[in-house]
């Protein structure tokens, strides 16, 4: 099981965060250095939840890899600029800093033609989060890479969406094959 970096990550990671701040550097290159300092952690862009879509992306594929192709993770509930810019707007204590970032670097996974056009779906009538499944990061799944990106392989992620998703969602042939919740699930 993931856990939360220890406080000894923490307070090294908010150092680092105080002397961006306190740097000369200009907004986009402190924004960089941001991302930076807390990325490629196992619990860095932790994934949240997954849309249906998603899911049932991984269904057509059988939980195979190749789906990796057509998925992205997406700091859904706040951008990441959006994020490094209040942390850059004024210097934060410890426990705002932390607060800030924990809380907002969460992300969902979906598609990539979901991600295209994420403003326009999370102001859509339809409440975004019924087309989102939850997910416990702590089980360590669509972890970071190293360099970039997030880790996906059949034996895990695949197997997992497909134990524990795909009797959530269902396509509706006569909807051009689009993906939604079985009745189970609305009940």
């Amino acid at each position: 099981m993931l856990q939360e970096p220890s406080e000894k990550i923490k307070k090294e990671i908010y150092e680092f965060y105080i002397k961006i701040f306190d740097s000369s550097f200009d907004v986009q290159k402190k924004r960089n250095l941001l991302t930076s300092i807390a990325g490629w952690e196992p619990w860095s862009w932790r994934v949240v939840g997954i849309t249906i879509k998603a899911v049932g992306n991984i269904i057509r594929f059988n939980g195979h890899a190749k789906v990796r192709s057509n998925l992205v993770r997406d700091h859904f509930f706040q951008s990441r600029s959006e994020t490094a810019l209040n942390m850059l707007e004024k210097k934060l204590d410890f426990e705002t800093y932390w607060e800030e970032f924990w809380e907002n670097d969460r992300t969902i996974l979906m598609t990539k033609e979901e991600h295209n056009y994420v403003d326009s779906w999370k102001t859509s009538s339809e409440d975004p989060l019924n087309r989102i499944l939850e997910i416990d990061w702590r089980l360590g799944h669509f972890q970071s890479n190293k360099v970039a990106g997030y880790h996906f392989s059949k034996q895990k992620e695949g197997n997992f969406i497909l134990k524990n998703y795909s009797n959530k969602v269902s396509v509706n042939r006569e909807k051009g094959g689009k993906f939604y919740y079985t009745k189970s699930i609305v009940e």
